[in-house]
């Protein structure tokens, strides 16, 4: 009993100075409080008390350095923000002072909320009298109404309504597109540019395209009149030459060779006629559209070694001559272009005519071709959609490599719709 008691390790003694334990925790409230530059005292003696004070300097000293660590990344991360702020702003800044177009903040319910305008003199109102109110306290009671019906559109769809009106700026109507996107919960961006003078260019563009094909249909005419009234007319009164002089000849051999002379006269004067019915169909103005493309697709059929289908449903037994030699012009190009580039022997016309257009399609079959390629952009082309803008009309080419050509031309009509032919189709 005596050996193993002898082998008990005595206790240590943990009494220390009072003062000295209540400066400790003082000062490790401290800095369990955040003062992290305060360290714990550590005496001469180092006891126990001092071994702890230790291990806590080294752990606060290590969680102070993480700590500023990470306030200096904190910053340089709000300084790069800030930085990239400044850059977007420059940038931005730039941009809206770069662009000439009008910008409009509203709300979904018409209200004003902001703008940018490099040029002032383009507002209708200055800001102070738009900045908050509705558009319906700002425009005229139309605009304002069709402004408010693209504004709702705009808020269902993400994408960009597009319209264009007329105001008075400057003691001068002027012509706007705007242009209405979605711009955040409840917002829209509606951004305005002023296209007056493009407008009028293209007015003066397409006034000038009138009176160029007007000249050239004037000028076709006149070929016409001069093939079938003079030309045509020598030719037949040389095949009647011909033919007297055959009846005169004694030898056969002669006989022959002045009938063959004169069967190539007669296809000359057949190629004369169509010549002068191609460069000025009269059958628009004496039987109308429907017979002139009925003759067109079978001549058509004939000539060119095509199958072409035509259709025509509630066509106007009187449709604008304008009209009509447009539509009719256009088919002849298009006829033209799937006999020379389609590769193919099939075609289809179709024309159709409702309360407010008159509509036709020609479609083939054929190996197509881009219509985005300049190079296959030929004059024919560029002629029907001079011929159907100036007329206002809409035309629509939907063509692929190897897929075929489609072409739609629709035009607008006039308030009074004549009695209509029946429908019907003709294969020629």
């Amino acid at each position: 009993m005596a050996d193993a008691a002898s082998r008990v390790t005595p206790r240590a003694d943990f009494t220390f100075d009072s003062d000295r334990v209540a400066a400790f925790l003082r000062t490790l409230e401290s800095m369990a409080a955040g003062q992290l530059d305060e360290r714990l005292p550590i005496s001469p003696s180092g006891d126990a008390l001092d071994a702890i004070a230790h291990a806590i300097n080294v752990l606060v000293g290590e969680l102070s350095w993480t700590s500023a660590r990470a306030k200096e990344a904190q910053e340089e991360k709000e300084a790069q923000l800030r930085a990239a702020v400044a850059s977007a702003e420059v940038r931005n800044g730039a941009i809206l002072r770069a662009i000439p177009d009008l910008m409009f903040v509203m709300l979904r319910d018409g209200t004003y909320v902001d703008y940018h305008a490099r040029d002032p003199k383009l507002l209708f109102v200055p800001p102070s009298t738009f900045i908050g109110k509705k558009v319906g306290e700002v425009l005229p009671p139309a605009l304002a109404e069709l402004l408010m019906d693209a504004l709702e559109r705009a808020s269902q769809t993400d994408d960009p309504i597009v319209f264009e009106y007329d105001l008075p700026i400057g003691g001068e109507s002027r012509t706007f597109e705007a242009r209405i996107v979605q711009a955040g919960a409840d917002r829209l961006l509606s951004i305005v540019r002023d296209v007056t003078e493009s407008r009028r260019a293209s007015e003066l563009n397409r006034d000038l395209a009138r009176r160029l094909i007007a000249h050239q249909e004037s000028e076709r005419q006149r070929i016409a009149r001069e093939l079938h009234d003079d030309i045509s007319q020598r030719i037949a009164l040389l095949n009647i030459e011909i033919d007297t002089i055959a009846g005169q000849v004694l030898s056969e051999e002669a006989r022959a060779r002045l009938h063959v002379l004169g069967t190539k006269a007669q296809e000359l004067s057949n190629d004369v006629h169509h010549m002068s019915y191609a460069l000025h169909p009269s059958w628009l103005e004496t039987l109308g559209l429907v017979a002139a493309l009925q003759a067109l697709c079978r001549d058509a059929s004939r000539q060119r070694n095509l199958h072409v289908t035509f259709t025509h449903r509630s066509i106007p037994s009187s449709v604008d001559p304008n009209v009509s030699l447009c539509l009719y012009r256009i088919a002849q190009e298009a006829l033209h272009n799937v006999a020379r580039h389609s590769h193919t022997h099939e075609a289809h016309i179709s024309v159709a005519c409702d309360t407010d257009h008159i509509a036709l399609q020609i479609a083939d079959s054929g190996v197509g071709f881009n219509p985005s390629d300049r190079r296959s952009a030929g004059l024919g082309l560029a002629s029907m959609r001079e011929r159907v803008a100036v007329l206002k009309g809409q035309l629509a080419i939907n063509a692929a490599p190897g897929a075929g050509t489609q072409i739609a031309v629709q035009i607008p009509l006039g308030s009074e719709r004549p009695r209509s032919t029946p429908p019907s189709v003709v294969s020629a």
